[in-house]
């Protein structure tokens, strides 16, 4: 313990003596740690945080399956089956976290992010009211009977302003009166991470919450999710167990669910159904830290031999004397610890305004819902800093320590202190070349991402800017179709009237403008009818006007007029993939089309308007005239409007509009379709600002690497370069010399780095949209930019060597 307390004092001193080389070592580690730290910030909130409840540890999330793959959830019956025969838990609650809920209070209308949850919810988790009670068993009791909701501590005050008589309220939810009877407790939001609720009502208003299906009487209408709380001395292989053998007795009970099964994991981090794409996001980032990372390593690394070689005659003399290798590594490791916990610290700093820059990509998706995750600092995180400071330590000091701890005695004690040895020459070249070869590969990958970007931000085929959106949901207050339909008329009318406003349409499906969310099967009629072997096309139902809107070029044909009602032939719109795959020889115009066994009339051929990444295929798609109802009765529907100017300045009129025809119909999801683009293919602008920053850090990095090497080669070489000057060598003779010695370590680091790139771009394939992961000009363009930095690093030694003096080298040797 007493050598150690020597050790650390020994190489705090020595750091201090060498200000200049510990602070930038500290700063280079800290750029790479704190990209680390950020990064498993979030890995820590999507993954591994457990809820904000009472004994998180002992919460089992019950999932549904379909033939053992992930299938949604469950329907109330099943629910209460699970509930009222298992042993395994000594509480299984259902909730469901995505209920729409439209409050109107003091004559604002505005939506509620809500939960549909049963009875037992609160005190399953163990929550206790700020104010008021929760729900009581009478609350969950009969359906439809028991109008009654919790509300969360954020909308108490952001809503309410705090009000104390909240309990005494009448709050108008999906055109129902509710009387409000508790306050959630500061901080809960629900257990769906990433998905906070503002109000909870219960299980038995499921109709008024969810209105896909029938929840109640349904077994296939399988909305909620299961949380169920151990009893104790169970285990989660027991409720495994037990679950699954309920599930196979209620299969043989009621035959709808028989190919139903159950997934279990602990209530930890978001649902299985986020894990997989969170999962590929998160790796992908971590990868592009730990090349960071890596760089920085190798930099500082660079710096530890250079400050090794200045300290030859001390290693020596110590040697001569009686220390032992083992001893002096141990010294110099605990130096190098110092700087990597000091970089960690400054990391950690710096990872708090980090995860900011990525934060912004999490806050909404792509139909304005609001996320929220909890990304403060708790020990998982300090842990991760601190193992990932002291990886960084051993990475950059260990062999250093051993090179430097290896070498002649007689010729260090003889030695100037400036001369390295051949095997930290080549160490130093080594790692040099290592971090060219790093950057490249992070350049390439940022190269294509930000080529993969700007396809995504100019919508490729279709046009997102100017164009507001709005949802429209007469469903939530149980208006008829046909008074939904003549609502939705009106509003598109008084919209259309407006100054300002260029074009309306309509589209249902889902929230992405240019995507659908339903499919049908897909045959020509002439084709024999064979439902398991016909292939499935997406479609979507718009108004007319909706390419007008988006700016979709029509290729052949018409567009929808007014006149496409339900009492005329039904017609379709094809995308170009479509057509060329079911009329490859001739135009698909005033063709017949079958989907689901409806017969629909081609009138007219689009350009593909869904960007499609270096995985996917071709995407046949078809549009469904809005007014004719062909698969369903139009209810809902969001609202594409393209305006002349700012859509965002516009939007409070359009809302004003609307409410002008019904102010208790609910508007959503009212935002810019730029920023749904930017939340559908968040992933990719995430990614690519990401790999932009930390290419350029690593290209600083490298640089730097690099003009240190030649820098203390060109001190080295000064006795040389004065004999070949003074022996008539010209300066431009030694600026080849040197800049020659540079680049080739540049150069082949350029060569490993694309050979490395070649095979790691690949990975990046489901991000790249117009651009192929092996796109020569990305690949050609990132090496000319690497080799010109790398070129102006050379430069400067260069120069420096070409203006030595001879007589003062010869003289100072």
């Amino acid at each position: 313990m007493h050598a150690l307390w020597q050790d650390l004092c020994y190489g705090l001193r020595m750091l201090l003596k060498r200000p200049g080389f510990s602070l930038v070592a500290v700063f280079m580690l800290a750029l790479g740690i704190s990209a680390n730290t950020a990064i498993f910030t979030f890995v820590d909130a999507f993954f591994f945080r457990p809820l904000p409840v009472t004994d998180a540890n002992r919460l089992v999330t019950v999932e549904g399956t379909r033939n053992g793959k992930w299938d949604w959830g469950f329907s109330y019956r099943a629910y209460e089956y699970f509930r009222d025969h298992n042993e395994s838990f000594e509480a299984l609650l259902a909730h469901y976290p995505y209920a729409p809920l439209n409050v109107v209070a003091d004559g604002d209308s505005k939506e509620a992010q809500g939960a549909v949850v049963s009875g037992n919810y609160f005190s399953t988790l163990g929550i206790h009211p700020l104010l008021g009670r929760f729900f009581e068993a009478e609350d969950d009791a009969v359906p439809d009977r028991n109008r009654v909701a919790v509300i969360s501590y954020s909308m108490w005050q952001g809503r309410f302003g705090g009000d104390p008589s909240i309990l005494t309220r009448v709050i108008r939810v999906n055109g129902t009166d509710f009387n409000v009877i508790g306050v959630a407790p500061k901080g809960f939001q629900g257990v769906e991470v990433g998905y906070p609720n503002e109000m909870w009502i219960p299980t038995m208003m499921l109709r008024l919450g969810y209105r896909g299906c029938d929840g109640f009487n349904s077994f296939d209408c399988r909305p909620l999710t299961l949380i169920g709380r151990l009893a104790p001395g169970r285990e989660i292989s027991d409720a495994v167990g037990e679950l699954t053998s309920l599930a196979m007795a209620l299969g043989n009970e009621y035959p709808a669910t028989r190919d139903r099964g159950v997934m279990l994991h602990p209530a930890i981090g978001v649902r299985l159904h986020d894990r997989e794409e969170l999962g590929y996001q998160m790796t992908l980032l971590m990868g592009v830290a730990g090349f960071l990372l890596l760089i920085a390593c190798a930099n500082v690394a660079s710096l530890v031999v250079v400050q090794g070689t200045a300290r030859r005659k001390e290693i020596a003399v110590r040697l001569c004397i009686g220390a032992r290798r083992a001893r002096l590594i141990r010294q110099f490791m605990t130096e190098s610890l110092l700087l990597a916990l000091a970089g960690g610290a400054l990391g950690l700093v710096l990872s708090l305004w980090a995860k900011d820059l990525l934060l912004v990509f999490y806050i909404t998706d792509s139909e304005g819902y609001q996320h929220l995750y909890d990304l403060s600092l708790n020990f998982r995180v300090l842990a991760f800093s601190i193992a990932i400071s002291t990886l960084s330590g051993l990475l950059f000091g260990l062999l250093p320590a051993i090179q430097s701890t290896r070498q002649d005695l007689t010729r260090a004690l003889m030695d100037d202190g400036r001369s390295q040895s051949p095997s930290q020459n080549r160490l130093r070249r080594v790692l040099v070349v290592g971090q060219v070869a790093l950057s490249l590969v992070m350049l390439v990958g940022a190269g294509l991402l930000v080529r993969s970007a700007a396809r995504v931000r100019e919508g490729a085929t279709f046009d997102p800017t100017h164009v507001a959106l709005l949802r429209l949901r007469p469903k939530l207050l149980e208006y008829t179709p046909q008074k939904a339909q003549a609502f939705t008329r009106e509003v598109v009318q008084r919209l259309q009237s407006l100054a300002g406003v260029e074009s309306v349409s309509l589209a249902t499906g889902s929230g992405l403008a240019w995507r659908g969310q339903s499919s049908a099967r897909v045959r020509l009629p002439e084709q024999a009818r064979d439902p398991e072997h016909e292939p499935k096309v997406e479609f979507k139902e718009i108004a007319p006007r909706f390419f007008e809107t988006l700016k979709i070029p029509l290729i052949q044909g018409r567009d929808f007029e007014d006149r496409d009602g339900p009492n005329a032939p039904r017609v379709v719109i094809v995308n170009e993939s479509l057509a060329r795959r079911m009329w490859p020889d001739g135009s698909p115009l005033e063709r017949i089309v079958v989907l689901d066994d409806l017969e629909f009339q081609v009138v007219g051929v689009c350009k593909d308007s869904r960007l499609r990444n270096s995985l996917e295929g071709p995407l046949p798609f078809v549009y469904l005239a809005y007014w004719q109802n062909a698969f369903r009765q139009q209810t809902d529907s969001r609202m594409v409007i393209r305006v002349a100017g700012e859509p965002l300045a516009m939007l409070p009129l359009l809302r004003r509009e609307i409410a002008a025809v019904d102010s208790n119909v609910p508007i959503s999801e009212d935002l810019l379709m730029t920023s749904q683009v930017n939340g559908e293919y968040r992933s990719v602008l995430m990614t690519s600002r990401v790999l932009v920053i930390s290419a350029l850090i690593a290209l600083f990095l490298s640089m730097i690497g690099l003009y240190g090497v030649l820098a203390f080669s060109v001190s080295q070489r000064t006795r040389e370069i004065g004999i070949r000057m003074a022996l008539g060598a010209q300066q431009q003779h030694v600026l080849r010399l040197v800049v020659g010695q540079g680049m080739a370590l540049a150069l082949i680091g350029v060569v490993v780095g694309l050979a490395a790139s070649f095979a790691l771009t690949r990975v990046m394939a489901s991000l790249l949209y117009a651009v192929t992961p092996t796109d020569p000009v990305t690949f050609a363009l990132s090496a000319l930019v690497l080799t010109g930095v790398a070129l102006g690093a050379c430069f400067v030694p260069a120069r420096r060597a070409a203006k030595v003096d001879p007589m003062s080298a010869l003289r100072c040797e």
